[in-house]
C-alpha cells in the first residue's frame, strides 16, 4: 500500500522542514498509506521521510547571497526534477522555496503528477507574475492567511485556506513559568530572546547589532539574560564566531540552547527577531517583539523596487498596521534596537498595548488543524488521479 502511495515532498528551508515534518507525522498518525521521499531536513528525516537531499545544501536567502551557491542549488534542482519524472510519485508536495520548486512543478505537470503547493510563494508581497505558473502547473494551492486566499481569488485562482501549521506544532499550553523551568531560567530573570536568523548570511549581518543592543540594555538592566536558540542550519562554530565580537558582559550572560525556539519565546519577556517564521511564533505566543533585517545593499535596493507590501512581519500584515516595530537595513543598529526593546520590556510604555495587539493578530490565524487539512487535500488529489481532475495519469 505504501509503495503505491509514494509522495514526493520538497522543502528547501528550515521552516519548511518543520512544517513538512508535521504533515508527515499527521499522515503516519492517520494510517493514510502514504510514504514520503525528497528534499528536507532533520525534522522530516525524523518523521520518516526518505531524504535524497538535505536543506543544508539549499537554505540560502537574499538575491546576491544566492549567487555564491547557485551552481550547487541548480544541480539539486535538476536532480529533483528528474526524480519526479523517473520515480513518478502519486503526488508532489511543494513547501515554500519557489525558485527551487518551480522546476519541480513543471516536471510534475509534464509527467501528469498532481502538485499540491503548501505554503505558497508570497506573491502577495512581490513577484506577482508567479501567479501564472502557480495557476497552470499547480493542482491545489494551500495557503496560510485569510488575506492570502483573498489575493488569489480576486485574481481568479482558487486557493485552500488551511491555516498556519505553527498552531499545530507549538506547545500552546506551555506556561511562561513552565518554559523557564524547562530551560533552567530564573522565574525573576528579565529574559530577552535573541534570534538572529537561521542562515549564516543573515545572522552574520544581524548578530553584531543585536548583541550591541543587548549590551546597551544591560546598562539599565544588569540582570538581563539574553537567550539564543541555535537553529540546525547555523553551525555552532559560526555562531560562536559571531558571539565573539560581543562585549564581555554579554558573552558572560548569554545562554545558548540547541533549538527550542518555542520554549524560549514563551519564556521571554521580549524578543529581538530576524524577520521570518519566528515573528509568527512570537505573535502566536504573545511575546512582545522587535523585528529587524539586513541584507546586502544590492538585495535591499532590488527589494525596495519589487516588494509590494508595507510591512515585513506577518503580525503587522494581519493587523493591517504596525503593531511591532520593524528596524530594517540602516535601522538595524544597536541604538535603535535597544530603544525599541526598552519600550516593550517589563515597565516599558508600549508593552501592554503590544501584548493586546499581538493577541488580535494571533486570533486572525484561526485554530489548529493545518496539517490535517493539507493531508485531506493531498488525498483528494491522489483520488482524482491527475492534475486536470480527469482521473487519468499522463504516464
Amino acid at each position: 500500500m505504501a509503495e503505491s502511495l509514494r509522495v514526493m515532498i520538497s522543502a528547501g528551508e528550515l521552516s519548511g522542514d518543520m512544517h513538512g515534518a508535521a504533515l508527515v507525522r499527521e499522515a503516519n498518525r492517520g494510517d493514510s498509506g502514504l510514504s514520503f521521499f525528497g528534499l528536507g531536513g532533520d525534522n522530516m528525516a525524523a518523521a520518516g521521510v526518505d531524504l535524497r537531499f538535505h536543506i543544508r545544501e539549499t537554505a540560502v536567502m537574499g538575491l546576491t547571497e544566492v549567487l555564491g551557491s547557485l551552481g550547487r542549488i541548480l544541480g539539486i534542482r535538476k536532480a529533483l526534477a528528474q526524480m519526479v519524472a523517473s520515480e513518478r510519485p502519486r503526488a508532489l508536495v511543494l513547501i515554500d522555496s519557489p525558485d527551487l520548486n518551480h522546476a519541480l512543478a513543471k516536471a510534475a505537470w509534464a509527467a501528469g503528477v498532481p502538485v499540491i503547493y503548501y505554503i505558497c510563494p508570497q506573491i502577495w508581497a512581490w513577484r506577482q507574475g508567479r501567479i501564472k505558473w502557480l495557476k497552470k502547473l499547480v493542482s491545489r494551492r494551500a495557503v496560510l492567511f485569510p488575506f492570502e486566499k483573498a489575493f488569489y481569488e480576486t485574481r481568479g485562482v482558487t486557493a485552500d485556506l488551511v491555516g498556519h501549521p505553527l498552531l499545530d506544532e507549538m506547545p500552546l499550553d506551555l506556561t511562561k513559568k513552565g518554559a523557564r523551568l524547562a530551560l533552567g531560567l530564573g522565574e525573576g530573570d528579565t529574559v530577552l530572546a535573541v534570534l538572529p536568523g537561521s542562515r549564516k548570511a543573515v545572522a552574520s549581518r544581524l548578530a553584531g547589532p543585536m548583541l550591541g543592543a543587548v549590551d546597551r540594555l544591560m546598562d539599565g538592566r544588569p540582570g538581563l539574560v539574553p537567550v539564543i536558540p541555535r537553529p540546525e542550519t547555523l553551525p555552532m562554530a559560526v555562531l560562536e564566531g559571531l558571539i565573539g565580537g560581543a562585549s564581555p558582559r554579554v558573552r558572560e550572560r548569554l545562554v545558548i540552547h540547541e533549538g527550542r525556539s518555542h520554549e524560549i519565546l514563551k519564556a521571554a519577556d521580549a524578543a529581538l527577531l530576524a524577520s521570518g517564521t519566528s515573528t509568527v511564533e512570537g505573535a502566536i505566543l504573545g511575546t512582545p517583539m522587535v523585528v529587524t533585517y539586513k541584507v546586502s545593499p544590492l538585495s535591499w535596493a532590488l527589494a525596495r523596487l519589487l516588494v509590494k507590501v508595507p510591512f515585513v512581519s506577518i503580525a503587522n500584515l494581519l493587523a493591517g498596521r504596525e503593531i511591532v516595530p520593524e528596524l530594517l537595513q540602516g535601522g538595524a543598529n544597536p541604538e535603535g534596537l535597544a530603544g525599541e526593546l526598552s519600550a516593550i520590556l517589563p515597565g516599558g510604555p508600549k508593552r501592554k498595548a503590544m501584548i493586546g495587539d499581538l493577541a488580535g493578530a494571533a486570533a486572525a490565524l484561526g485554530g489548529p488543524g493545518a496539517s490535517a487539512r493539507v493531508l485531506a487535500v493531498i488525498m483528494e488529489e491522489i483520488a482524482a488521479g491527475g492534475p486536470d481532475g480527469s482521473g487519468a495519469w499522463a504516464f
